[in-house]
């Protein structure tokens, strides 16, 4: 299968022995770079060379291995892919698992690696089993296609080499037959292979700014891209070392102490700079913020998602209750409700006639201005014994749910229904098995 294993859970066939002798031989070192890294490689089985006592020694080594559903992406109601880990730093691991519903199929690839998005690469027909492309904390992408997988990574980052600049990369997105990549350190560059081209727009850095992190949100029904830069006061200016303007050698250590303690409080005061631009690369235009997340202290504020609705607005959604309707060429406005402040919302559908909201911990039906909860009617069959929503979707006008606890909710016109993970499917190492019934 080109470094794809199906696994079906119990009724719907065993997982043979040579398949789980596959899904193992991936398993620890499935994308470890190697040879010439720039080139985007297929993964063979002869390719992947791993030791069962490594994973088998990991709890010994990290404690207990405990993973979450974090992050997902839909292609339509039968194709979907999800990452599915506990990335710690000095444990990246994630298992992409990408279901085929009507099959009744998962199939399972995993990476040393953390793994920070996953999309859909577009179908030239929408029809057929898709392809994902999902992307690294440090720089790999990985493409995972019905013919096998792929791995290149980003040059001049740390993919390619310990002795890269630290960029911390966040979001990826196709755009045509190339990526859109956004990261730390001012990094927003479309590309592919070898060849990258800087496609942030203009934005200016001001003392003591460092220069931007940037997110991408993702896109609207006409095309357009919708992309987050936030600025922070750059540590640098505040910490004391020979050199700065106010440091002095004959300093006593409390004195030293406390001049740090009023820099680092100084530091505080600067808000945390957002700023929204929409477009295609080479062509952005900034669009207005409400102040408190555009200028925010505490510096915890942010703009998390973009939706389409069916009246032609786009929808902008993010922490201290924020949703913004409108649209790239006329802007947009705040519709949310001041007693809804303290929701911090991070993914959005259009179902039906209203917004499906979801932050952390519920889920809420926005009416246009107020958010009320909207609880899954379901009696949780494993714990957590609560809701945990990681990505919400709406396919076929079906309502999905995928939460952090290793399961996903529908709701239709016959009710809620809640679909369990199979346990195996997130052990590590893999064993092949499935749960009780397909999920």
């Amino acid at each position: 299968m080109g470094g794809r294993t199906p696994v079906q859970p119990p009724g719907c066939g065993e997982v043979l022995d040579r398949d789980l002798k596959e899904v193992r031989l991936i398993a620890t070192e499935f994308f470890e770079a190697r040879g010439k890294l720039h080139e985007a490689r297929r993964i063979s089985e002869a390719e992947a060379e791993i030791s069962a006592t490594d994973d088998e020694d990991f709890e010994t080594f990290y404690g207990a291995w405990e993973p979450t559903l974090y992050a997902a992406t839909m292609a339509d109601d039968r194709y979907f892919a999800l990452l599915i880990g506990g990335p710690r730093w000095d444990d990246p691991y994630t298992i992409i698992l990408t279901r085929d519903a009507e099959a009744q199929t998962f199939s399972r690839l995993d990476v040393r690696r953390e793994l920070r998005d996953v999309r859909v690469v577009p179908r030239t027909d929408d029809v057929g089993e898709p392809s994902y492309v999902t992307l690294s904390l440090n720089g790999d992408i990985y493409v995972i296609s019905p013919k096998g997988a792929e791995h290149s990574v980003i040059p001049g980052t740390q993919a390619e080499s310990d002795d890269a600049p630290e960029i911390l990369f966040s979001s990826i997105l196709p755009v045509g037959d190339q990526w859109l990549v956004a990261g730390s350190e001012g990094f927003l560059r479309l590309g592919k292979e070898k060849s990258w081209q800087d496609v942030s727009p203009p934005l200016e850095t001001k003392h003591p700014y460092k220069v931007p992190d940037w997110t991408i949100l993702g896109t609207n029904r006409d095309g357009d891209i919708f992309i987050v830069a936030t600025q922070a006061a750059s540590t640098r200016h505040f910490n004391l070392y020979p050199g700065h303007p106010l440091y002095r050698e004959d300093m006593s250590e409390e004195q030293e102490f406390q001049l740090q303690k009023k820099l680092y409080a100084e530091m505080d005061s600067y808000p945390r700079l957002k700023t929204l631009f929409t477009g295609r690369p080479g062509a952005w235009k900034q669009q207005a913020l409400p102040d408190r997340i555009a200028r925010s202290l505490p510096a915890y504020s942010y703009v998390s998602d973009i939706e389409s609705g069916g009246n032609e607005a786009d929808y902008v959604i993010g922490s201290d209750g924020l949703v913004m309707k409108g649209n790239p060429q006329a802007g947009f406005t705040d519709i949310s409700s001041i007693t809804d402040r303290e929701k911090n919302f991070k993914d959005g559908v259009c179902w039906r006639n209203e917004m499906i909201l979801a932050t952390g911990t519920e889920l809420f039906r926005f009416d246009g201005h107020f958010a009320k909860p909207f609880a899954p009617k379901v009696k949780m069959r494993s714990a957590p014994f609560v809701l945990q929503p990681s990505a919400i979707f709406v396919q076929n006008d079906k309502l999905y749910v995928f939460d952090y606890g290793l399961r996903y909710y529908t709701f239709d016109d016959q009710g809620w229904n809640q679909h369990d993970i199979p346990k195996e499917l997130s052990q590590r190492p893999f064993k092949g098995g499935g749960g009780k019934g397909p999920p």
